[in-house]
C-alpha cells in the first residue's frame, strides 16, 4: 500500500468530522422570534431571507370567538420561519438554472427585483422540494393558517395598517400607487409588525391548502390535506385585486396546474425542535 493511501483515508475522515460538526451546529441553533437568516446555497448564492415568527393564538378572519359562531381560534404551537418578501424572480431563475428547466427561457427581460409569477402550485412544490434538497432544511408552502397568521402578526384589523385601505399602503388597483395592474419590486411598501413585505397585494401567493366547503381548517396550523385537492387555496391578493380582495381574510383559490401572471409564492421553513 502506497502512503498516498492512509494520507487520504485520514483527508477523508478529517472531512467527514467537519460535515458532521458542520450539521451539528446548523441543527442546534436557536431561533429566536425577530431573528433572519438566508442559507448558502451549495453551487453559489444564497436562498431567500427568512424571518423567525413566534408561536401564539389568533382568530381567522380577526374576529373574536364568541362574537361569531363561525369564528376560529387558531393556535400555532411551535415558531417558524416564513420568507419576508414573496419569492422573487431572481431566487426562481436561480432554481430553474440549477436544475437545468426548459423554463428559464420565460423569465428573460423580467427584472430580478419583481416576485416571481405564472408559475402553477406543482412548480411551487418544485421549488420548495429543490430548496430544502439543496439546504438540508425542511422549506415548505404555509398553510392557509400560518399565512394569515404571520400576515396579521397580531392584528386583528382588515388590513395589517387598520380598517381603512387607504392611499398607496399596497399594490392593488385604485390604492393609490403608480403600477396600476402591474407588478411592483418586492419590498416596495411598508412591512407589517413582524417585518414581512406585500402580504397585501402585488401577487396572490399560493398556500398548502387543498379546498374543502364542508370540513374547518386544522386548528393547530396544519394545512388542510384533503378535499378537492385538484385546486390549491391563494392568499393576499395581487396588483390586479382591488382593495377589498386584499383584506387579510380574503381566500380565493385556482387550479394546481395552472399559471396566471398575478400568481407567485411565498415560503416557510419548519424549525428543529
Amino acid at each position: 500500500m502506497s502512503l498516498s493511501t492512509p494520507l487520504r483515508a485520514a483527508t477523508g475522515a478529517h472531512a467527514l468530522l467537519c460535515a458532521l460538526l458542520l450539521a451539528s451546529t446548523a441543527m442546534a441553533r436557536e431561533y429566536l422570534p425577530g431573528d433572519t437568516f438566508a442559507h448558502d446555497l451549495p453551487n453559489g448564492g444564497k436562498g431567500p431571507e427568512m424571518i423567525v415568527v413566534r408561536e401564539g393564538k389568533y382568530v381567522m378572519g380577526g374576529g373574536r370567538v364568541g362574537g361569531n359562531p363561525d369564528a376560529l381560534e387558531i393556535e400555532i404551537e411551535h415558531p417558524f420561519a416564513i420568507s419576508k418578501t414573496e419569492i422573487t424572480t431572481a431566487m426562481y431563475r436561480h432554481f430553474l438554472r440549477a436544475t437545468q428547466s426548459g423554463d428559464l427561457d420565460s423569465l428573460k427581460g423580467v427584472a430580478d427585483d419583481l416576485p416571481v409569477s405564472n408559475i402553477s402550485w406543482d412548480e411551487a412544490e418544485a421549488f420548495v422540494s429543490w430548496l430544502s434538497h439543496q439546504t438540508g432544511q425542511n422549506y415548505r408552502l404555509p398553510s392557509s393558517t400560518q399565512w394569515e397568521y404571520a400576515a396579521r402578526a397580531g392584528s386583528n384589523k382588515t388590513y395589517t395598517w387598520g380598517d381603512s385601505p387607504g392611499e398607496a399602503n399596497a399594490n392593488c388597483m385604485d390604492c393609490g400607487v403608480q403600477y396600476e395592474g402591474s407588478l411592483a419590486p418586492v419590498a416596495s411598501f411598508k412591512p407589517n409588525a413582524w417585518g414581512l413585505y406585500d402580504v397585501h397585494g402585488n401577487v396572490w401567493e399560493w398556500t398548502k391548502d387543498c379546498l374543502d366547503a364542508n370540513s374547518k381548517p386544522p386548528m393547530s396550523g396544519m394545512p388542510q390535506l384533503f378535499g378537492n385537492c385538484d385546486n390549491r387555496e391563494l392568499r393576499g391578493g395581487s396588483a390586479k385585486s382591488v382593495a377589498w380582495a386584499i383584506r387579510l381574510n380574503a381566500r380565493a383559490s385556482f387550479p394546481r396546474q395552472s399559471r396566471s401572471p398575478d400568481v407567485g409564492m411565498r415560503v416557510m421553513m419548519l424549525l428543529p425542535r
